[in-house]
């Protein structure tokens, strides 16, 4: 029970770090990395509820979704700050 609270501490303050780095940031590499700090955050919190209320598979499912949409994002991501990299010669968001 105790760890399961840590680790849901720890979501709780990685997804605070993802906001901050979310909202402060104007590089879009950082904006980027921000938004997957959240995701990964989310997947951590589903996982610790789901240990904490003894849920098995249904938390797995969709965990296994999320990661599988965040790799999606990720390439997608990457491929759009490239394409915004030669347009604009810089990474920085006006």
């Amino acid at each position: 029970m105790l760890v399961g609270l840590i680790v849901l501490s720890t979501s709780i303050v990685l997804i605070a770090i993802g906001l901050y780095g979310l909202m402060s940031s104007r590089n879009i590499i950082r904006t980027l990395l921000s938004s997957e700090i959240l995701l990964n955050a989310s997947i951590l919190f589903t996982f610790t509820l789901s240990y904490l209320n003894g849920l098995t598979y249904p938390p797995v499912i969709y965990s296994v979704f999320a990661i599988s949409t965040a790799l999606i994002e990720v390439v997608v991501a990457f491929a759009a700050v490239i394409l915004y990299f030669r347009s604009k010669g810089s990474l920085e968001v006006d």
